[in-house]
């Protein structure tokens, strides 16, 4: 399925995917209690938005869109090999909302192709957005790549205080 992961906690480190209970991907997640957050480049935009359009329930999308499943490292749901990062989640929360239910999963590893990220002046890991070549869904058929990156003058901490 093709859905945005929205991270929820960094401790413990948790993200939210939302998915319609009629999508075959709700019934998978909700059997397996786990899932893998496959992140896209830009190459593979015609086949994200396939994924999206098209059910698993009546087809092989690895067949259909030459993709390839590969074992993850932690959970039993399948990487997706051509994808350049991979997020490892075990289910910990289902929340109703509206006609969509969010999935809270507790990231149990992340990885991502060594070139494409690097630690950045204040110690968090950041895309290098020079190579990574994100693909980023706008809405419909239209996506974009992140452009020009743009630095902050503060200083970023998990643990920062406003009076």
């Amino acid at each position: 399925m093709t859905s945005s992961a929205l991270p929820v906690s960094f401790k413990p480190p948790l993200l939210a995917v939302s998915i319609a209970p009629t999508r075959y991907s709700y019934h998978l997640i909700r059997m397996g209690r786990e899932f893998v957050v496959n992140i896209p480049s830009a190459s593979l935009m015609e086949k994200a938005l396939l994924c999206g359009m098209t059910s698993g329930r009546g087809m092989d999308k690895f067949k259909e869109l030459a993709l390839t499943p590969a074992k993850a490292r932690l959970v039993a749901a399948p990487i997706i090999q051509e994808c350049i990062a991979h997020l490892e989640c075990r289910l910990v929360k289902e929340v109703e909302a509206g006609d969509h239910v969010l999935f809270i999963g507790e990231v149990l590893t992340a990885y991502a192709e060594a070139d494409l990220v690097s630690e950045d002046d204040d110690g968090i890991l950041v895309w290098n957005l020079e190579k990574a070549n994100l693909l980023l869904h706008v809405g419909g058929r239209i996506f974009t790549v992140p452009g020009k990156p743009v630095k902050a003058l503060t200083a970023y901490s998990f643990f920062t205080r406003f009076n």
